[in-house]
């Protein structure tokens, strides 16, 4: 973040932003909901009658191979179309181009990554989701573009250094690929999986509305303030993703073992912790939120209020424990779908009706009041399903 606002300001900051959440949701969409499914299927094989050898795992490559190509063919030759008439900003354009290419590397980085997650090898799955890639970033960017000063060089460092986490993956994956010795249908394996890509489509958007209708209805400088409001934010998140690539395997491990005493206690000692840990940052976060974005230019301090919102969205998250993650691995993925299709709705809605009034404070309270809506009605429904409350 300091290294593309300080030195290409807050509307570049913006069309980065756009390119790289535009990049996410196309990897959501059409990995087809295989990385929560690999997960489900690792953790436990035989409810799902999956062999020692079973090929589920190349057929999910090559599934996501012939996407990726054709999704690439078609951001290509849309890319007009998508900068100009649903960004309304033509320099948006040669990001959108530059992306097609990389399309592939991100949807198999994506899948890769959820199969380290899926082995419980977490050392690796948080080197190369939370180290590499930012890391890599900086280097690629001194490296090769830091003379050119082309705007895009934010975008190629970032895809870049992506690619180059993929041929790591690869390499450290070698072991772990199946083989052809038995037969998974495709059937069952998108039967599993589909419901989790429209659970976990809705819950993107959800995430990233706000930025998405901010792009569309005002500009890429309102983008970049919001956007860096939102990640400041987000650092409070950091303690509620930790505890996601854990708790994801064990949920779904202790459910499918019907373990119920034993899920309860770890998933309200999770939550508690996650709220203990969480409140200092939070708190550090409001106290110092001017000095804090002051560091990326004069221009991001109107984001204060921005800022104050989307941190009270962040502890209603952390109080709230990992709603989304136990409700999808515990077999109740379509309650969360309908969870999250109607929060969507609710946030589209809200933001609507808000950013005309209110600009970017609006998106926040968008934000802010869509959050308290899916945590406390997933809340009820893990209540009603399981017995037991998150935090209690």
């Amino acid at each position: 973040m300091l290294l593309i606002t300080r030195n290409f300001g807050s509307v570049v900051f913006g069309r980065y932003t756009l390119t790289v959440t535009f990049s996410q949701i196309v990897v959501l969409i059409f990995t087809l909901g295989f990385p929560n499914g690999i997960i489900r299927l690792l953790t436990d094989p035989y409810h799902y009658n999956i062999k020692p050898k079973s090929n589920f795992l190349n057929k999910v490559f090559w599934i996501t191979l012939i996407l990726s190509v054709l999704i690439s063919i078609l951001l290509y030759i849309n890319s007009n179309f998508i900068a100009l008439y649903l960004f309304n900003d033509e320099s948006l354009i040669e990001y959108i181009k530059i992306l097609s290419f990389f399309i592939t590397p991100l949807m198999f980085h994506e899948i890769l990554l959820n199969i380290y997650r899926g082995k419980k090898d977490f050392k690796k799955y948080n080197l190369f989701l939370f180290v590499l890639p930012p890391l890599l970033f900086i280097i690629i960017y001194f490296l090769f573009f830091n003379k050119s000063h082309n705007e895009t060089s934010v975008i190629l460092s970032f895809l870049f250094s992506i690619l180059s986490v993929l041929i790591l993956e690869i390499i450290f994956s070698r072991k772990i690929r199946s083989s052809n010795h038995s037969n998974y249908p495709i059937k069952q394996l998108l039967k599993l999986s589909l419901p989790m890509m429209l659970s976990g489509t809705i819950l993107f958007l959800l995430s990233w509305t706000d930025i998405f209708m901010i792009g569309i209805m005002t500009s890429s400088k309102d983008v970049g303030i919001y956007s860096a409001a939102f990640k400041v934010a987000s650092f409070g998140l950091i303690i509620i993703l930790v505890f996601n690539v854990v708790i994801g395997p064990k949920v779904s491990e202790l459910y499918n073992n019907n373990y119920m005493s034993k899920l309860k206690t770890t998933i309200n000692k999770t939550t508690q912790l996650i709220t203990f840990l969480t409140i200092p940052i939070f708190s550090i976060i409001i106290i110092f939120r001017k000095e804090i974005l002051s560091f990326f230019g004069n221009d991001f301090i109107q984001g204060e209020s921005v800022l104050i919102i989307l941190s009270t969205s962040v502890l209603i998250n952390a109080i709230s424990g990992n709603v989304d993650q136990i409700l999808n691995m515990t077999n109740h993925q379509k309650i969360m779908k309908n969870i999250s299709l109607f929060c969507l709705i609710e946030n589209i809605i809200l933001n609507y009706l808000l950013i005309p009034i209110y600009g970017i404070n609006g998106a926040a309270w968008s934000s802010l009041i869509t959050t308290a809506s899916l945590n406390f009605i997933s809340i009820y429904y893990i209540k009603k399903k399981l017995g037991f409350f998150t935090f209690i």
